[in-house]
């Protein structure tokens, strides 16, 4: 039975346990839009089959080794680009958070879909090997919809003293502020939520009306507003794992699946902070993966998202994806308008890349002109060298589409013959 339309009494008994906890509404919320709009099913169930195509093994190199989409690896110069527009919504003073607080949140997400998290240090040995760097960059936008110079932050006083999960957040006309184009940002309110609701997603393939994610003003961020034990920013995180389509670790169904295959099935929600393995829908040895960011672990107990789950969201930026568009953002730029900063001595910037991942091509920017004239190598997981050149200039293109899906390495001849830098071919 699909995972989007569960037996009544299931949806109910998920519905009441949240109600009885604080907890992300997501799936509340996407079974609500599937009753109100049925519609939504059917661009639904297009972006599952985009995902399941993108998703399929391929063949890497001559050795028969199979590879998903995407890797673990990724380098600050590969890093995909999020730009942010976070919309606080509020009515009283203590909702309209500060920008010390609102950079915290963007901090974290960097940390956690970088894997740079300290507390790393405590996924259980049995799970490390799961754990994924995403490969992702958010930064506030510095450019609007109109390419004026912004802070990436819109504050709006409202009247409504809290929120329900109806979007009404999202519409200048209901009081709360409208959305900037989801092709080029990922939208964030921030607000005063009611019946002790975390935070939301909108649906992947829904309208663009009311893309982003919705999240509690008490739960965003590490300072100010944030209170325990949600104030190490981890309902943002978690948010925006729906956002780019993760489900649920027990897939909002008693033993369900939500389609990562190295994420164990479990029997539901995990609520607190537990520790030691945590047995359900027979998957011993090692028990619930708890600590996943996609379950309702409270902040201090959330440390990963596995390699399953990484593939999964980047998925959704192949091309003719849901998110591929933002690798092309006007916005996906450091902040224009800034005072820059003089080095004590010259330096150089790293060389880049983009898209990434790519499909046919990647662009690559080398900064340092004593590249030009080096050799440009290109080696596959197992070390094979699958294509070689000499640089003539130090921006051009790299045609990709006769390679593989999977990761490959860019070794520069003047860089001391250490990878400068890595993308994924789809």
């Amino acid at each position: 039975m699909s995972k989007y339309f569960l037996p009544l009494l299931g949806c109910m008994l998920i519905a009441l346990t949240g109600r009885s906890q604080t907890s992300c509404r997501s799936f509340v919320y996407r079974q609500q839009q599937l009753s109100a709009h049925p519609e939504l099913a059917t661009a639904m169930a297009a972006v599952e089959a985009f995902t399941h195509r993108q998703l399929k093994p391929t063949t890497v190199g001559v050795t028969g080794v199979t590879s998903g989409t995407a890797s673990n690896a990724s380098s600050t110069s590969s890093l995909i680009t999020i730009p942010v527009v976070v919309h606080v919504i509020y009515n009283t003073n203590a909702e309209n958070i500060s920008n010390q607080q609102i950079e915290s949140q963007i901090a974290v997400l960097n940390r956690d879909y970088q894997k740079l998290n300290p507390d790393t240090a405590s996924i259980p040995s049995y799970f490390v090997s799961r754990a994924a760097n995403i490969g992702m960059k958010f930064i506030l936008a510095g450019i609007d919809t109109n390419g004026n110079v912004t802070t990436g932050i819109v504050r709006k006083h409202t009247d409504v003293k809290a929120f329900t999960i109806n979007d009404d957040m999202k519409s200048s006309a209901s009081g709360g502020d409208d959305p900037w184009n989801r092709d080029d940002y990922l939208n964030i309110w921030v607000c005063n939520l009611e019946d002790g609701t975390l935070g939301y997603s909108s649906l992947v393939g829904g309208p663009g009306n009311v893309d982003g994610v919705v999240v509690q003003y008490t739960a965003f961020g590490t300072t100010g507003t944030a209170q325990a034990p949600f104030n190490l920013g981890r309902t943002c995180t978690h948010e925006i794992g729906h956002w780019f389509n993760l489900i649920h670790t027990w897939g909002d169904a008693d033993c369900g699946d939500d389609d990562v295959a190295d994420t164990p099935p479990q029997s539901g929600p995990t609520y607190g902070d537990p520790g030691g393995v945590v047995v359900s829908c027979n998957n011993a040895p090692t028990g619930n993966i708890y600590m996943d960011y996609m379950d309702f672990t409270d902040d201090m107990g959330m440390h990963m998202f596995t390699d399953g789950q990484r593939d999964r969201m980047l998925a959704l930026f192949a091309p003719g994806g849901p998110r591929y568009p933002l690798l092309s953002s006007p916005a996906a730029t450091a902040p224009p308008g800034e005072p820059s900063v003089t080095p004590a001595s010259p330096t150089l910037s790293a060389p880049s890349l983009y898209p990434n991942p790519a499909s046919s091509y990647v662009i690559i920017n080398l900064p340092d002109p004593s590249e030009v004239g080096a050799l440009l190598e290109v080696y596959n997981q197992m070390g094979q060298i699958v294509m070689a050149m000499r640089i003539t200039q130090s921006n051009f293109q790299l045609n990709t589409g006769g390679l593989a899906g999977g990761l490959y390495f860019i070794r520069l001849g003047n860089s001391a013959g250490q990878e400068s830098l890595k993308f994924v071919k789809l």
